[in-house]
């Protein structure tokens, strides 16, 4: 499923052409170092202040991903938390990429509708991002999320995303922040094991074999949300084995998620050198953001990863590695 670029409706009305821009972590730690320290940071600052003009007549949008969120809520010094994440909350307007889940129901959904000539209403295209900030996670009617969030709380959080979004991020309790992030990261360790073993049983394949192996295997892990997908489009679970098994291979290369987590797990086996959980952080971004980005900037190994794969041509996506590639489009 490729992306087609357009422009969205903003809260005016008004069509617009918006660049969606993300940026890993260390990114936003340099333009937090140009709010804090302007006179220290003369390029950055003035980076950041054409940023906001942009900004401010709806030209660019910086949302942030759950991999983003975590990094700031780790953080343990509460006055470098704090700055990173105003920094975060102005340019991103609260704005957050959805989680896996949501993602993966919207882009097999198009997938498996396409394949079988079944109606499928136009989506809104911001229809991935989310002003509702656990939505970086799961949506807030997934049992998945744990607990029922009451409408209320939905209304109060979307009444001022941003003054929610860092509430959260600079108040919680030690103990709440420790809590979360072992979560996150027992998450991407489960990730970076099973990788691991694949590499184990099977690196002495040749590439086109692995690649069989990984679809395979990730079709095994993912069946049961790829069945209640297609239960939902009105299509039996058995269509998953229509045309000899072509219809779910169709589906682990045109959905997103799955198809960039392939691609990019299968380099990183190939380094041949040990796998680190932020690896698995690093690779769950693009796996969320490639596909509706513009503009990429991140570290230099994962955009080198995603560009050796042909992941920016695939989704029409440019990937840097230099925050000041930004003066290009401002």
């Amino acid at each position: 499923m490729r992306r087609d670029r357009c422009s969205w409706t903003s809260a005016t009305g008004v069509l617009r052409n918006v660049k969606i821009v993300y940026l890993d972590q260390n990114k936003w730690i340099d333009l937090a170092r140009a709010v804090k320290s302007p006179k220290a940071h003369p390029v950055l600052r003035e980076l950041l202040e054409a940023i906001c003009e942009k900004i401010k007549t709806d030209e660019l949008l910086f949302p942030l991903s759950a991999s983003n969120l975590y990094e700031t809520y780790k953080i343990n010094r509460a006055e470098q938390r704090f700055d990173l994440a105003m920094t975060q909350v102005a340019l991103s307007q609260a704005l957050v990429y959805r989680g896996l889940h949501r993602r993966l129901e919207t882009e097999v959904g198009a997938v498996l509708a396409h394949l079988y000539g079944l109606p499928w209403s136009d989506l809104e295209p911001r229809w991935f991002l989310s002003d509702v900030f656990f939505e970086a996670t799961v949506d807030q009617n997934d049992p998945r999320l744990g607990v029922v969030v009451p409408p209320r709380i939905v209304d109060f959080i979307q009444s001022d995303p941003e003054a929610a979004l860092l509430d959260y991020l600079v108040s919680a309790s030690d103990a709440e922040r420790i809590e979360a992030v072992r979560r996150f990261s027992n998450g991407c360790d489960e990730l970076r094991l099973r990788i691991e073993d694949r590499r184990a049983r099977h690196g002495d394949q040749p590439m086109s074999m692995r690649r069989k192996i990984y679809s395979v295997l990730m079709a095994i892990e993912q069946q049961d949300v790829i069945i209640a997908i297609a239960e939902r489009l009105g299509l039996p679970w058995t269509c998953l084995g229509d045309k000899g098994g072509a219809i779910l291979r169709e589906i682990i290369r045109e959905t997103p998620a799955f198809f960039i987590e392939r691609e990019i797990s299968l380099k990183l086996e190939a380094q041949g050198r040990p796998i680190a959980n932020n690896d698995m952080q690093d690779m769950r971004s693009f796996c969320t953001v490639l596909p509706y980005a513009d503009l990429v900037i991140a570290e230099n190994q994962f955009t080198n990863l995603a560009k050796q794969a042909g992941l920016d041509k695939r989704y029409g996506t440019q990937l840097e590695t230099d925050i000041l590639c930004l003066r290009e489009i401002l």
